[in-house]
């Protein structure tokens, strides 16, 4: 969904505020996609609340703001539990997808939306209630020289059933992917061009690399990340990961802060996580 300056005439023409993609996992969940947002969006100051023409439609008119309300001596239930009249395009704009994904009922007491963001404070000052993740992650890139250096090794029988996923995995890939987040994403792994990585054993699938990490023991992730340097003759690598949970010194590493709006989703099993597709995915 996307929020344009002034009123929309029917080519939807105007300066683009906020776009942004909520992915609904269950009745009760959501994610909420990077967003991208002009900087006119914030310049000079807020905008009102958009007046919509009618249900689920994109077409708004948005008053322009050139200060806010000053809400701190308002009662503190008040700060939290209602929605300023001034606000940044994005903020309006996540309140509309969550009304269009989850619903309307008891969308303030049960209805999840999880949120990543480089920023620290922006979305959280403009969310009210939110509830802080209880891990801490990072966007981080190592040297794969000194990552391999740092890489349990592994015996031979586990790297040899390493492989690409081919048409025949997916099932046994989808069921391992919802052992791990407890959400059904077979439609997400249905990519014509995606390169997807698995481990095998027993006849069962058990880690998987696909712009993520998940795997049952550390040994396997770890074998599944050098198969994917190796194969792929790579220099550097990068992706989201919790703290802590590589010992080698990344090169970089830039804090990601994930929140969300009501709870901590509880399904995820964090244990057979260790490379996040932040930014896309919940996990």
């Amino acid at each position: 969904m996307k929020i344009f300056t002034n009123k929309l005439s029917e080519s939807f023409a105007g300066d683009l505020l906020a776009k942004q993609t909520l992915v609904k996992y269950s009745p009760t969940q959501a994610y909420c996609v990077y967003s991208d947002c002009s900087d006119s969006g914030s310049i000079p100051g807020d905008i009102g609340r958009p007046t919509f023409y009618k249900p689920f439609s994109s077409r708004a008119e948005l008053p322009r703001f050139t200060e806010r309300e000053n809400r701190r001596l308002l009662p503190i239930y008040v700060q939290f539990h209602t929605v300023a009249e001034a606000r940044p395009a994005e903020a309006h704009l996540i309140d509309r997808l969550s009304e269009n994904a989850l619903g309307r009922f008891n969308l303030e007491l049960k209805k999840n939306v999880t949120h990543d963001s480089f920023e620290s404070d922006s979305w959280r000052d403009e969310a009210g209630f939110i509830v802080t993740d209880r891990n801490r992650f990072a966007y981080v890139t190592f040297s794969a020289s000194s990552l391999l250096s740092s890489l349990t090794p592994s015996n031979g029988k586990c790297h040899e059933q390493i492989s690409k996923c081919t048409a025949a995995d997916l099932d046994a890939l989808c069921d391992f992917d919802h052992s791990v987040c407890g959400f059904s994403r077979d439609e997400a792994y249905v990519v014509a061009n995606s390169t997807v990585y698995v481990a095998k054993g027993d006849g069962s699938i058990n880690g998987m690399l696909v712009f993520a990490l998940y795997a049952e023991t550390m040994e396997i992730a770890h074998a599944l990340l050098k198969h994917c340097i190796v194969v792929n003759s790579l220099k550097q690598v990068s992706f989201f990961t919790r703290e802590d949970v590589w010992e080698c010194k990344p090169i970089s590493s830039r804090p990601a802060h994930r929140r969300h709006t009501r709870a901590v989703p509880s399904s995820i099993k964090w244990t057979k996580v260790y490379a996040v597709n932040m930014g896309f995915h919940i996990v």
